[in-house]
């Protein structure tokens, strides 16, 4: 029989099967964590893309009421000045009036832009606020043209 503590570690009488069932359990242990983290981190990835597509389509949609706006005093003043010079084209007067309502319409959609985020309860209060300007826009114009 072996005395000394060299001989124990040759000796064939400890079980391999306590060192190797340790060695098991810890790396089970190391993969469910690695495992959760993983997950964790899936799924915080899909809910931002998430709320990143549904805000941006709420966006998308909101903006084109005033886009829309803003595209039609473009074109009356891109229009004015091609046809500078000619009977079609719009007085000074008016031409200023457009240029002026085209800088409200522009302030107006960065001070939506730069709103932080909102709560479906504000993005509702938004879409009313945008649906005014567009109308008060669009008077505006209107009475600006005629």
């Amino acid at each position: 029989m072996a005395t000394s503590k060299v001989e124990d570690v040759f000796d064939e009488s400890v079980s391999d099967i306590g060192v190797g069932s340790k060695e098991l359990e810890k790396l089970k242990t190391n993969l469910q964590k690695e495992g959760f983290r993983t997950g964790l981190s899936v799924g915080q990835e899909r809910e931002l893309q998430t709320g990143f597509n549904e805000a941006f389509s709420g966006s998308v949609a909101l903006l084109k009421k005033v886009s829309t706006v803003r595209g039609q005093i473009c074109s009356y003043l891109a229009l004015n000045h091609i046809n500078r010079g000619d009977q079609t084209a719009i007085s000074e007067e008016v031409q200023n009036h457009l240029e002026d309502l085209l800088q409200k319409v522009q302030d107006f959609e960065h001070t939506c832009l730069e709103k932080e985020l909102l709560t479906a309860e504000k993005i509702a209060q938004l879409e009313t606020e945008v649906d005014k300007k567009v109308v008060e826009f669009q008077s505006q114009l209107h009475r600006i043209l005629k």
